[in-house]
Formats: C-alpha cells, sequence, structure tokens
C-alpha cells in the first residue's frame, strides 16, 4: 500500500521535515555569505532579524526531523520478524540484512543515520543560539560569521549524507 501510515511518516520525515530543513540552512548561509559587507566600507547588514528567525526555524525542523526520525520511523524498520517467515517485506531491517548485498546498508546507512542527523541538530542549534542572542553581531564579526558558515556547512553535508543515505534504504527496503 503506497500510502500506509508508516509510509506516511517516512514521507513526512524524510521529504517535509528533512528537505525543509536542507532548505533552511542553505538559505542560512546564503544570508550569512550575502550580508558580508564590502572591504573598506561601514555598510550595516540589515535582516539580522530574519536570520535569527531563519536559524532558529531551521534548528527547530531539525529537531523534528531527528525526533521524528527516531522514535517514529526507525523503530518499525528495527522491528524484529517472527521465526520461519518468509516474506519479510514488513522488516525492513531483516529484508536488508537478509541479502549480503544490501546488508552494508544497515552495517554502514543506518548506524550513520542513528548519530550523524543528531549533531547536525546540535551544530544548527548552537549557531541559531548566536544568532538570537546577539543577532547583529553574527553580521559585523567576521571569525565569529565564519564560525556559524563552518557550523551550518557541517550540518548541510551531514544531513544531505544522511538523506542519500535514507534514500538507498527505503529503495531497497520501503517502511510499508
Amino acid at each position: 500500500m503506497l500510502f500506509s501510515e508508516r509510509s506516511l511518516w517516512t514521507m513526512v520525515h524524510g521529504i517535509g521535515l528533512g528537505g525543509g530543513a536542507l532548505l533552511g540552512l542553505a538559505a542560512a548561509m546564503f544570508y550569512l555569505y550575502a550580508s558580508h559587507p564590502p572591504m573598506g566600507t561601514d555598510r550595516l547588514p540589515v535582516g539580522s532579524r530574519a536570520l535569527a528567525g531563519v536559524t532558529a526555524f531551521t534548528a527547530a525542523l531539525l529537531w523534528l526531523t531527528v525526533l521524528v526520525g527516531t522514535y517514529v520511523v526507525f523503530p518499525p524498520y528495527r522491528a524484529t520478524p517472527p521465526a520461519g517467515l518468509a516474506d519479510l517485506s514488513q522488516f525492513p531491517r531483516a529484508l536488508v540484512l537478509s541479502n549480503p548485498g544490501t546488508a552494508w546498508l544497515h552495517a554502514f546507512a543506518m548506524e550513520s543515520k542513528e548519530h550523524m542527523p543528531w549533531i547536525a541538530s546540535m551544530l544548527a542549534t548552537a549557531v541559531a543560539f548566536v544568532c538570537v542572542r546577539h543577532p547583529s553581531r553574527v553580521l559585523h564579526d567576521a571569525p565569529l560569521r565564519r564560525m556559524a558558515l563552518s557550523f551550518l556547512a557541517i550540518a548541510l553535508a551531514l544531513v544531505a549524507f544522511v538523506s542519500l543515505l535514507g534514500v538507498f534504504v527505503n529503495k531497497v527496503a520501503p517502511l510499508q
């Protein structure tokens, strides 16, 4: 069934929340990069409150993605099938592990997906905290702006990587 409760939660988790978080990370990075004042000018960047809102919203989306993935989507994935069951389509982890060609998806992909998103959420939260607490300072202080850009870039890379791994796992063993 295409639209079962489990598949809907998977779509909300991956496409809705995860996709929104990727867009938010990209938007925050673009704003931080584009708001850099030209050398030799005293032009003050405007919109530091908008940056604070985007980073806070993005951090919230990342946390929602991680929590829904950990507590809603992942438990049905790791359900253990009854002994002697031939059709493993309702038990994605067992289905992935039953084929030596796809066992790496659990050993590498799912193990990565269990931990890396938490790191990305923490990094995005750190940037959001600084942007909300000191909105104009992030735009005026070059080392602080570089640090925020670096944290957001790492978070974006982690989220993009685990998203790709999620596509691989869902292609082989979708939650139905």
